[in-house]
């Protein structure tokens, strides 16, 4: 942005010192005009299944926070433009598409939406142009084609490399792999790329040419998600119904915790639609929630950020069994309200833990270290204490300012 305005002044110096020194010195007053960022994200309204939504919505709002004139383009049945918190949402009504099955409608959406995108953020710029387009999950078309046809900078951010992640899905998810890898080449022409742990950049390397790259890890809000002592001996776990989440593990997670005298469970994992396979994990873990009545909760609705709240508060110890996160979003709200975190040995998880929180690295490790923690609240609370003190590196007031200094770098 500076670079813009020195050449502006330089320029004009040529034409009439005078004339450039008053403007000079009416930029100085007035300040830099606010940097101007576009957001992609499909997923961005509360309550939704993506930790991408909850990742955009809370950038967003940190950006305009902290001065920038912010601008989502979502999928939503709200209308007309709206402001929220200080930022602009687009949004992008979803068209039902007859389909054979929910995962076919659902790429056919994503090509409509991104469409869509394209003639709404055209409009927009019209009015001012955009100094950062910002994408975040798979969807990138539309930003790669507004790159090439009006020059917009553009930043990508990596949550996850598209074409791996679909390999821990169901059978019926991984039949758009192909689909799925060729939308992703598009980030290729990037201007910037992040990634939200060191690791999934590593995993990126190979896949991808990219001509910058930055690690910068999601935040957690932590005026929102704060430290509570605990009081309930209860498990919890929060997480699409999706093998990439281990959702196959629960049924025998939960087994074994209700061998824990008093212990009850929580699963807070939403879906719009189940294949085959899915549903019959489903069926195992309905069975389970009847015969334990009453110490076992399955919710599968979307949660809004105030009711999570409530729900890690609930629990003395939070797991994540997943077989691919590059992050884990949850892991930093359960660390932020003082919980310890058991979870699997892949991808960014073991960075943002740390040492305050256990790493297992099969099943067994796992439902172990689960009924050792039930069994000792103290050391609960000990390595609860050491997380609130360590997620404090994640939060989104630090986080989205090294973000607006990454766009101000691509900028130039």
């Amino acid at each position: 942005m500076k670079i813009r305005v020195n050449r502006l002044i330089s320029r004009l110096h040529s034409v009439n010192r005078d004339v450039t020194h008053g403007i000079a010195k009416f930029i100085e007053m007035v300040g830099e005009p606010r940097l101007k960022v576009a957001i992609i994200s499909y997923y961005f309204e509360a309550p939704t299944l993506s930790g991408v939504g909850v990742h955009a919505k809370n950038l967003a709002e940190h950006l305009s926070k902290s001065g920038c004139e912010v601008h989502v383009f979502c999928s939503s049945s709200e209308g007309s433009n709206y402001k929220d918190n200080g930022v602009t949402i687009h949004p992008i009504e979803p068209i039902l598409i007859p389909h054979g099955d929910q995962f076919s409608g659902q790429m056919l959406d994503y090509d409509v939406f991104e469409s869509e995108v394209i003639k709404e953020l055209i409009r927009e710029n019209a009015t001012r142009r955009f100094d950062i387009i910002h994408t975040h999950g798979a969807l990138t078309k539309a930003a790669f084609i507004l790159k090439k046809t009006r020059g917009i900078r553009w930043v990508h951010t990596f949550h996850a490399i598209e074409k791996l992640r679909v390999r821990q899905l169901s059978r019926e998810e991984k039949d758009f792999e192909d689909l799925i890898s060729w939308i992703e080449s598009t980030v290729n022409h990037c201007d910037g790329a992040i990634f939200v742990s060191k690791s999934l950049l590593d995993e990126a390397r190979g896949h991808y040419t990219l001509k910058s790259t930055r690690v910068i890890p999601n935040g957690v809000d932590l005026s929102v998600f704060s430290c509570s002592p605990i009081t309930k001996k209860n498990v919890l776990f929060i997480g699409r119904f999706s093998k990439e989440k281990g959702i196959e593990y629960l049924p025998g997670i939960i087994a074994r915790v209700m061998e824990v005298k008093d212990a009850t469970f929580t699963a807070v994992c939403p879906y719009d639609t189940l294949g085959d396979d899915l549903k019959e994990i489903r069926g195992i873990m309905q069975k389970q929630e009847e015969h334990f009545k009453g110490r076992i909760r399955i919710i599968e609705k979307r949660q809004h950020p105030e009711t999570l709240r409530k729900l890690y508060s609930d629990c003395q110890v939070y797991i994540q069994p997943s077989k691919y996160e590059s992050f884990g979003i949850c892991i930093v709200e359960a660390m932020a309200t003082g919980r310890p975190v058991v979870s699997f040995n892949v991808g960014g998880i073991p960075e943002v833990i740390g040492g305050a929180g256990i790493i297992a690295h099969n099943k067994n490790e796992m439902t172990h270290a689960i009924v050792e923690l039930l069994e000792d609240k103290k050391r609960c609370a000990d390595i609860g204490k050491m997380a609130s003190e360590r997620v404090r590196m994640f939060d989104w007031d630090s986080i989205a300012k090294t973000i607006i200094g990454y766009y101000n770098e691509v900028a130039k």
